[in-house]
């Protein structure tokens, strides 16, 4: 059978979809047929409607899949009852449509109500997906197909009462065992043109799962479907599992072979630093194919053992990714259930940078409950840390899970922008007022300045006193003024990030993306053609960290 699949990933960056790339190899190991129609301005001209209706059908789709998150819903829902209206008007017969991935997991009910779909998807459906296209193709119209809810019967009713109520939910099956899945299908996508559009950085797995259970990830939810279904506790359901470090290796050759450019391995893991002894493996492994490409990886605060830190080290880690999430340990530990004190943080950044690995964190603004003084606790946070970058986004709560309901019930969510929104930086779809709204949007614009401003108060700064005039004006702005400075903010934060350059001194500026603020002696050892090395740059004073630790060594967790 032929297999269609839609990724509708508009206005955002373009990206490389792990779970379709590794569905349309399991269903090409199995004999199956499949394309790509990915959606995204950044990747030529976007088709129109009627296009894409006429390429399915021109190409002998049997089966249309869409894959989505919650920001990439409405396009979906969008598109698949227009392309139900264009088969109604010219009488053309529509095959199957389908919806799986993020949003359809969290809410399926709620997906399969819209009407749209003949099934949805939930969990990871490579084994569930191949059984399904097989039954199609053979001509059945069953209704219960593991992974995925069905209309009873086999048939879409066309009432809307029959939709509200005439389906079945079926169970999950097994978790797709990761040593029998074949290698991701890059060619589904126009993988030359994303490797190029972002840099080289290529990103593959080396594991799926995460053990922790914070609000605002749908890891939580996929665990307690599982138990559920399958009747069987955490540990027996096997969600966190881990790839052979040979294969991974063997699919980092096949990209180098494949595509021009490729410069970084980002290892998407949600957190690779997890199982000890897979990681040093993975590591070990990478270490003796004399790749030589630069590592980028995701780690834990309170998981990052010595041993795996040296072995990232000699790997060639460049970049070791953290979830901060929030400088307030009340939002950590009650909003997030992310029990991290101030000092695992900070320790865990002293200890990644002196063994070499430049520190980046990730920081949300615009939680619920959480205070304008918390917000100004993630400034504070992050300077006293002396982190080698940081990614600031606006908090977006996915429906499904415990940050969402968190968000409902605080009657903070903005129903329209939850089905408009597309990122995670641009704006929010969480009303907290409009003087609030406004403050929220000047920090997560300006989060350097506001760092750089706040880092003479732990160690010698003396690029904090050019940033502190520019977070006064930014502050002082009205909802119009800051709406017209808007356009000229990266242009200024150029021109004050080379003034300090030129002065020596140590700062943050906005580099690689409008929402990453980048230490400066990583940015100019790159742009020099130079590696950068901590004990080269020794970019952060150790008074700094005995200062700090000194500070927070009553919050330990």
């Amino acid at each position: 059978m032929k297999v269609l699949f839609v990724y509708p990933n508009l206005y955002t960056q373009m990206g490389f979809n792990h779970g379709l790339a590794s569905l349309s190899a399991s269903l090409k190991e199995a004999g199956h047929e499949t394309r790509l129609i990915n959606l995204n301005e950044n990747l030529g001209r976007v088709p129109t409607d009627d296009e894409v209706f006429d390429d399915a059908l021109e190409w002998g789709a049997g089966l249309i899949a869409f894959s989505c998150l919650s920001q990439q819903y409405a396009q979906a829902l969008r598109l698949g009852r227009v392309l139900r209206e264009r088969a109604a008007t010219s009488g053309r017969d529509l095959p199957p449509m389908i919806v799986g991935g993020i949003h359809p997991t969290m809410v399926p009910d709620e997906v399969m109500r819209d009407g749209v779909w003949d099934h949805v998807g939930v969990g990871e459906c490579e084994d569930a997906l191949v059984q399904l296209v097989e039954s199609l193709e053979r001509g059945e119209r069953r209704d219960d197909h593991p992974n995925f809810l069905c209309w009873k019967g086999g048939e879409r009713p066309s009432d809307t009462e029959s939709i509200a109520r005439d389906f079945r939910t079926n169970p999950v099956g097994e978790f797709p065992n990761l040593a029998e899945l074949p290698f991701p299908d890059y060619d589904l996508f126009d993988t030359q043109s994303i490797l190029s559009g972002k840099q080289g950085w290529a990103g593959l797995l080396t594991s799926r799962g995460c053990p922790y259970r914070c609000t605002y990830c749908l890891n939580h939810r996929i665990v307690d479907r599982y138990k559920a279904d399958l009747g069987r506790s955490t540990a027996g359901i096997g969600f966190f599992r881990f790839r052979r470090p040979e294969d991974v290796i063997e699919e980092m050759r096949i990209v180098v072979r494949k595509y021009e450019g490729v410069g970084t391995f980002i290892l998407d893991d949600d957190l690779f630093t997890q199982n000890v002894e897979h990681a040093i493996a993975i590591c070990e492994a990478y270490e003796a194919s004399e790749l030589d490409l630069p590592l980028v990886v995701n780690s834990h605060v309170k998981r990052l053992d010595p041993r795996v830190a040296e072995a990232l080290g000699r790997a060639g880690c460049r970049i070791l990714k953290l979830g901060i999430e929030s400088g307030s340990k009340r939002v950590r530990f009650e909003v997030l259930k992310r029990p991290m004190s101030d000092a695992d943080i900070l320790e865990t950044i002293e200890f990644s940078e002196a063994s070499g690995l430049h520190t980046s964190g990730f920081v949300m603004l615009g939680l619920p409950t959480e205070t304008r003084a918390e917000r100004f606790e993630t400034v504070e946070l992050l300077a006293r840390s002396g982190i080698g970058r940081f990614r600031t986004s606006l908090f977006f709560p996915f429906p499904g899970t415990e940050s969402h309901r968190l968000s409902v019930e605080g009657g903070f969510v903005k129903a329209a922008a939850v089905s408009s929104l597309t990122d995670f930086t641009s704006s929010s779809c969480l009303d907290f007022g409009a003087p609030e709204n406004l403050a929220i949007a000047k920090l997560a614009a300006c989060m350097p300045w506001y760092v750089n401003a706040r880092m003479d108060h732990y160690r010698e700064a003396p690029a904090a006193a050019r940033y502190r005039p520019l977070v006064a004006r930014v502050e002082a702005m009205s909802q119009a003024e800051w709406e017209a400075f808007q356009p000229e903010l990266r242009e200024l934060d150029q021109e004050t990030s080379e003034a300090a350059t030129r002065a020596g001194e140590l700062h943050y500026a906005i580099r690689y993306n409008a929402f990453m603020g980048v230490r400066s002696d990583f940015f100019l050892a790159e742009e020099r053609g130079m590696e950068w090395t901590t004990a080269a740059a020794k970019p952060v004073p150790d008074p700094l960290h005995a200062l700090a630790l000194s500070a927070a060594a009553d919050e330990r967790a």
